[in-house]
């Protein structure tokens, strides 16, 4: 084995990097820890040059987590319709979409609502 600043250091091989990332994600008593928890855990002990990315990958490619993933955004307001305009040209809204992949040479979509 192999020490760099007291953590052990990983080989580029694939299939015990895996099963240290299993063994520190999967199991019950550890509980599916998020990326930045899992870093924490891992460089405790370990020390590969794609340390982080792996970690990365390896969670956001768990089934379990991505099914329950808490989610942080606050709940979207109510919707307040807006009132009926007496006629036309009254009440405009423009909306400029883009840049987009070139389609005929444009890139840009423009939505006019009266």
């Amino acid at each position: 084995m192999v020490y760099i600043e007291g953590r052990i250091y990983v080989s580029n091989n694939k299939k015990i990097k895996e099963e240290i990332l299993k063994k520190n994600h999967d199991l019950a008593d550890v509980g599916h820890p998020r990326q930045h928890r899992m870093l924490e855990l891992l460089k405790r002990m370990y020390w590969w040059p794609e340390l982080k990315e792996d970690v990365k990958k390896y969670v956001q490619g768990c089934f379990k987590c991505q099914q329950n993933k808490v989610q942080y955004q606050r709940k979207a307001g109510e919707l307040h319709p807006l009132e009926i305009p007496k006629g036309p040209w009254q009440e405009i809204s423009i909306d400029i979409i883009g840049p987009l992949s070139k389609s005929n040479g444009m890139d840009t979509i423009v939505v006019i609502v009266d």
